[in-house]
């Protein structure tokens, strides 16, 4: 009697694997593709440029935000920061998948390294800037209550509104929302001073007072994108002046939405982000620094091509080659053109975040400003 081996099923699905990839290579058609697995076995092959050429769209349903549609707009250009994948396949919304939400919020003026006690204390805003509405004036407040080691205070002084109109605010810490206490400012000089806000000494810059941060790397943004975790749990200060985003209490971790087989192939890679030219915490001024992300916003350069102010972050995906204004708008949820953020800052100020118009043009707006965000992933 002869004997019939049968194929063990996971041998099966190998050799399915293998006539599919045969398929991509004699036709460059696409077979049909059920699961992100087989999506990652075709790309570590080497066969996805054939079988999800730059412009394909995927699709992957998140819990929050619904269908997100992804277009394939570079292969082999985020790769494995470990080195151990040869291939990837940069994935970038083909709309908004968030309709508004916040880059990074205003920041604290200061930061109380030791208990900073009941009195009046005195500070001066940055030189030249916005003299109109009080800028280089110097500013004095009282408190009646002393600030804890850990707390901040902040003054959130608003566009076109004077700076004397601005008050004083302290909290216990760099998380809490519920002010100590909110008192006025006068100019003056009397009590304590606390120095001038341009960043060099123990004030943070006047920039980013009123407007908030335009660093990536320290951005509320980028740690809801790579967070799985619920509302209010994962935002933690990247500086001694950060603080919560106007979402924390309402916006859960981006990844905590989608599907588990469609996270399990989308790797962590590293970018190249610039800084501004003009004041940064940790990093070298009208330079660049690098992150490891498994979701992030596109750069300047990956959507517009080339450098600003001589620094490059990136460089343009095959997808935006030639494109045309039209081709970078991005809707919302309601079908409406949006602005969209980039990661990338507008490198003559510390506060400014660049960011494609609705009409397809690059521009800017504060980093506190509530913007709709286009995601990008990689999948290697």
């Amino acid at each position: 009697m002869s004997t019939i081996n049968i194929p063990r099923e996971s041998t099966m699905q190998e050799i399915a694997q293998a006539l599919n990839l045969i398929a991509i290579s004699v036709t460059g058609q696409t077979p049909e593709v059920s699961t992100w697995a087989s999506v990652q076995r075709i790309v570590r092959s080497g066969f996805g440029k054939k079988a999800f050429p730059v412009g394909s769209q995927l699709r992957v349903q998140h819990e929050t935000y619904g269908e997100i549609i992804w277009d394939v707009v570079a292969h082999d250009y985020d790769k494995d920061p470990n080195g151990r994948m040869e291939h990837s396949m940069t994935l970038l919304s083909h709309d908004c998948v968030i309709n508004s939400i916040q880059f990074d919020n205003t920041e604290a003026l200061y930061k109380a390294e030791t208990t900073m006690a009941a009195g009046t204390y005195h500070f001066t805003l940055l030189a030249g800037y916005d003299t109109s509405y009080g800028g280089g004036k110097t500013l004095q407040f009282t408190l009646t209550k002393a600030v804890p080691a850990g707390g901040v205070v902040m003054f959130p002084w608003s566009y076109n509104t004077q700076s004397t109109a601005t008050k004083i605010s302290t909290y216990e810490t760099q998380v809490s929302t519920t002010a100590l206490e909110t008192v006025t400012v006068t100019e003056g000089t009397g009590g304590t001073d606390l120095g001038t806000a341009d960043g060099k000494g123990a004030l943070n810059h006047t920039h980013r007072i009123r407007y908030g941060s335009s660093n990536w790397k320290e951005s509320a943004l980028r740690q809801m994108l790579n967070s799985d975790k619920a509302v209010g749990t994962f935002w933690t200060p990247q500086t001694k002046y950060d603080r919560p985003p106007t979402w924390n209490a309402s916006i859960a971790g981006f990844m905590a939405g989608l599907p588990a087989d469609f996270l399990e192939v989308v790797g962590i890679c590293s970018h190249v982000t610039k800084s501004n030219g003009i004041h940064e915490e940790a990093d070298e001024l009208n330079s660049s620094y690098e992150t490891q992300d498994r979701f992030w916003l596109a750069s300047y350069s990956e959507v517009f091509g080339g450098m600003e102010n001589n620094v490059a972050d990136g460089t343009q995906y095959p997808y935006y080659s030639g494109a045309l204004a039209a081709d970078r708008i991005k809707y919302n949820s309601s079908g409406a053109a949006r602005f969209w953020w980039l990661r990338s800052p507008n490198p003559w100020v510390t506060y400014s975040v660049r960011l494609v118009r609705p009409d397809g043009s690059v521009g800017s707006d504060y980093a506190h400003s509530s913007l709709g965000a286009a995601v990008a992933c990689a999948i290697y």
